[in-house]
């Protein structure tokens, strides 16, 4: 019989071995190896967090009570079965809040208690204080609630953070003024905000404040210059890597009728002005205080910039790294490049100006079909005819997952429709017509609604009996990929995945599907079904050469002979994780050495030092000074992995490209955060499929997605790579990555390139 003290102990060292293998992991985004472990656990209990995390993302959009007694079922359910999962912190704080929305306050009290009481220092303890802080304060136990705020302000770990600030601001407060009104539980709706996207092609909203010198500052004062509003904070990670990369952009521009404007959201003016002063930022500043100017654009994370023209109408968004710099660059010459005696406008009371107030503009009178319209891009997408149809992965009206890519081998409909759009509800009859008579003959349709809200549209689908699958693209993500910019617009898809008609305003929908539906079923049944089609394989030639795509690659990396050369990689980073409560988790530094069939990485989280070695064959684990091989039953899934991810490292991937014995396949174009990109499809070692975005203008790798298998779990993971550096000729790029919806950040604060590494490092036996 084990004692408690050992049963003890063999909790903690494998709570500890998974907080190293979180660090190493999340190391390996740094250089495209974007990946939070599941963990050694079973795939149940992950399945059952995964579930818990669906209520709860449902209860964020629309919160009803079932579903709120559902999240308390299930997380009860789970903290009982499972009280060692990593995250069982966060179910602990879903539990507890979800009970006080219920107004079951003495029974969300316990379960936060317990939570601290048991887990002392996980991560959800400060929202677990807080939140309890708040509930004593509901019941108008002020006295406990003081106790629970001074224990989050006093913490050691979490003492700093900006739970504890708000605690601090609730201990100042007037007990009687105390309700205990909780901020952002789970169920309640977010606060309004918009897609950064949507403001594009629209008129900047104007302001009058005052900024940090004294002066009047109005949007207004700028017209006629480009202006960058960039909303950022001393206290936010990003925001402050991003912070060189903008001043070079404002002393490269600050003389060619160019403006940076900075809206901070820092939460006392002393830390702003003195950072200010320390780096020397020459621009305007403002500090936002109160919310003023970020609650009127509607900025619900930082750091968030817009790139405004000399009209006033806002040209990009969300600008950051080399992109930066490259689109004020091409603004500002736009700008420079009009007349001086550019014809001024008339005003509504008879003045003439060179361009119309925003305040003017949004007086005009509008309809949700001109706002539909009035998007940038507008392409005819007859232009699509003949070229692969872009895959989006994306959770349908029933919240399963839907991808293009799942019907291939039969005929789609990708209707773009709206309810309030007239002509696409005249359409209807036609679609459902078409759809009961093809329905089992290899045929599907995918309705992608631009409704702005989901009840009206879930409403008429019910009512209609629509019952084709159907999204909601409430981020207009997939309409963006698409570049769909009024409706009704639909696009016919063969089993080959090839777009084979498409049109705004719809075609004859019948016939269409029919011929396409006959010439599908008259296939012989083993007959391949190209994955994905490639000009060298005669797809209608419409792919480009998928060898000049690489090669343009590998030249803007660095070119062959650099990127054949690196031989190791040392890096040191610092990693943040970003919660949607706008928390940023400080998640430890690193030092890792990287070749390209082996790695060893060196994490300290909060003071518990570890770390892993794997020699290209096996695993081992670093703790307490101490090596020791992880056995092969518990990491084989991530022995896979790890090979994978040292294949995904760009300065590897691209000169393996390039010898032509790795299979890889044209996948089309998308765009990815306003880049246009090229997309190829990359076979692994595992054999899964890496995806591999390519920008047309930089030829960099800018983004990468792909699937990996852990621990049993399956997890979809994107890294988005940006602000590239250049170390000894060849392109390194910070990244950021989601994993199911997270999001880290990794920040390089040193790396080498083909540094002195002794071998014996990757060899603990010796």
């Amino acid at each position: 019989m084990f004692s408690q003290d050992k049963v003890s102990s063999q909790h903690k060292g494998k709570r500890s071995f998974h907080s190293v293998l979180m660090g190493v992991f999340t190391s390996f985004v740094l250089i495209g190896f974007c990946v939070n472990i599941a963990g050694a656990y079973s795939v149940k209990p992950a399945d059952k967090y995964k579930e818990i995390k669906a209520i709860y993302k449902s209860l964020r959009q629309q919160q009803k009570s079932e579903d709120l007694e559902k999240l308390v079922e299930k997380s009860r359910d789970f903290v009982a079965a499972h009280p060692e999962y990593r995250r069982v912190d966060e179910v602990y704080y879903l539990l507890g809040n979800a009970l006080v929305q219920l107004e079951r306050v003495d029974e969300g009290i316990k379960v936060f208690e317990a939570l601290i009481d048991k887990h002392p220092n996980e991560r959800y303890v400060q929202s677990c204080l807080l939140e309890l802080g708040l509930a004593y304060d509901k019941l108008g136990a002020h006295d406990k609630a003081d106790s629970a705020y001074q224990q989050l302000v006093n913490h050691a770990k979490y003492g700093g953070r900006s739970q504890a600030k708000r605690a601090a601001q609730i201990l100042e407060q007037d007990r009687a003024e105390r309700k205990g009104e909780l901020s952002k539980p789970p169920g309640a709706s977010p606060a309004p905000g918009m897609n950064p996207r949507e403001w594009i092609g629209k008129p900047a909203l104007d302001f009058q404040v005052t900024d940090l010198k004294g002066a009047a500052l109005s949007l207004e004062k700028y017209r006629g210059q480009v202006v960058l509003l960039d909303f950022w904070a001393t206290w936010c990670p990003p925001c402050i890597a991003e912070i060189p990369n903008i001043k070079k952009t404002y002393e490269n521009y600050k003389d060619q009728k160019f403006q940076i404007i900075g809206i901070s959201l820092d939460r006392s003016k002393d830390p702003l002005e003195a950072y200010i002063a320390k780096e020397e930022l020459g621009w305007v500043h403002y500090w936002d205080n109160i919310g003023k100017v970020s609650n009127l654009y509607k900025v619900q994370a930082i750091p968030s910039t817009f790139l405004i023209d000399g009209e006033g109408v806002i040209r990009k968004t969300n600008l950051r790294g080399y992109r930066l710099e490259t689109a004020v660059a091409e603004l500002v010459a736009e700008n420079l490049a009009k007349p001086t005696d550019t014809p001024t406008k008339t005003l509504e009371d008879g003045s003439r100006s060179q361009s119309i107030p925003a305040t003017k503009i949004l007086k005009q009178e509008t309809t949700p079909e001109k706002e539909a319209s009035q998007k940038p891009l507008r392409t005819d997408p007859s232009e699509w005819i003949g070229k692969p149809a872009p895959d989006f992965q994306v959770t349908d009206l029933k919240g399963e997952e839907l991808s293009l890519k799942d019907y291939r081998g039969q005929v789609v409909l990708l209707d773009f429709w709206a309810t309030w759009c007239g002509p696409c509800i005249a359409e209807m009859p036609k679609v459902k017509k078409t759809y009961e008579k093809h329905k089992n003959q290899k045929f599907q349709i995918i309705g992608i609604s631009l409704d702005r809200s989901e009840a009206p549209l879930a409403a008429y689908i019910e009512k209609e009996g629509l019952s084709w699958v159907h999204y909601w693209d409430e981020s207009r993500d997939v309409r963006n990929l698409y570049k769909v910019w009024g409706i009704p617009t639909a696009f016919l898809i063969d089993s080959e995945g090839i777009i084979q008609k498409a049109s705004l305003g719809g075609f004859d929908v019948e016939s269409a599907v029919a011929e396409l539906v006959e010439k599908n079923l008259d296939r012989p049944a083993d007959t391949p079904i190209s994955p994905v089609p490639n000009a060298s394989e005669g797809a209608q030639n419409v792919a480009p050469n998928v060898r000049e795509i690489i090669d343009a690659a590998i030249a803007a990396h660095g070119g062959l002979e650099k990127l054949q050369a690196v031989k190791n990689i040392v890096t040191e980073s610092h990693s943040f994780e970003h919660f949607p409560d706008g928390d940023v988790q400080d998640e430890g530094r690193s030092k890792a050495y990287f070749y390209p069939d082996k790695f060893r990485s060196d994490w300290d989280v909060d003071g518990d030092r570890g770390g892993l070695i794997f020699d290209g064959n096996s695993l081992f684990r670093l703790a307490d000074g101490a090596v020791k091989p992880v056995p092969a039953g518990e990491v084989a899934s991530f022995l896979i992995f790890f090979r994978d991810s040292l294949f995904r490292e760009p300065i590897w991937l691209l000169p393996m490209l390039s010898k032509g014995d790795i299979p890889v396949q044209y996948a089309g174009t998308e765009e990815v955060k306003g880049i246009p990109t090229e997309v190829l499809l990359v076979t692994q070692p595992s054999g899964k499929k890496l995806k591999v975005f390519i920008s047309k203008e930089t030829h960099y790798i800018v983004q990468f997605s792909y699937e990996i298998g852990i621990g049993g779990g399956v997890e979809n993971v994107v890294a988005f790579f940006e602000d590239f550096r250049d170390v000894d000729g060849v392109k390194v790029a910070h990244h950021r990555a989601t994993k199911n919806g997270e999001y880290r950040q990794i920040l390089i604060t040193d790396i080498e390139l083909n540094a002195e590494v002794d071998e014996t490092l990757f060899r603990p036996g010796e």
